[in-house]
């Protein structure tokens, strides 16, 4: 027996789409770590804080607006709600990268809270946010993604 799949136009994307996508992510990176260098005079090690934020602030809607194009089901998902979507999952993303960082032995504090949070955003803006910008909420694509990152096999130990 045969499955239909129900592929719509947009629903495959193409090398050059995928190739453009990356670039343009890693172009919006370098012009983030030139503007922080040789326009506001900071970098990683002397104001971390600050660079972490500029950085992520200049690539969230490059990351946000590229991969909305990519959503599934464009027929019932507007470029708008994938938007929000992206946008929703900022935040959601950076707390479980807050959380995971945490429990990896980050320092917990007043005085690391913010450096902290600013990781966390730009890690979600490349980790979180594009898959929350192409597959929404749909508990059936988090779990296919999910599903391969399980051990198949007994490792031994």
């Amino acid at each position: 027996m045969k499955v239909k799949e129900d592929k719509s136009p947009q629903s495959t994307i193409s090398s050059c789409q995928e190739f453009f996508t990356q670039v343009c992510c890693g172009l919006a990176l370098a012009i983030g770590f030139w503007l922080a260098h040789n326009v506001y005079s900071v970098n990683l090690v002397s104001d971390p804080k600050n660079t972490l934020r500029l950085i992520w602030a200049i690539e969230c809607p490059v990351v946000i607006l590229l991969f909305s194009c990519f959503r599934q089901k464009p027929e019932k998902c507007s470029y708008l709600k994938a938007v929000a979507r992206g946008l929703l999952g900022l935040p959601a993303g950076a707390l479980l990268n807050v959380l995971g960082a945490w429990a990896l032995g980050a320092p917990v504090g007043l005085q690391y809270l913010e450096k902290t949070i600013n990781w966390s955003l730009l890690m979600s803006l490349f980790t979180f946010v594009p898959a929350a910008s192409v597959y929404g909420s749909s508990w059936t694509d988090w779990h296919r993604i999910f599903a391969r990152t399980k051990v198949c096999a007994d490792i031994g130990i």
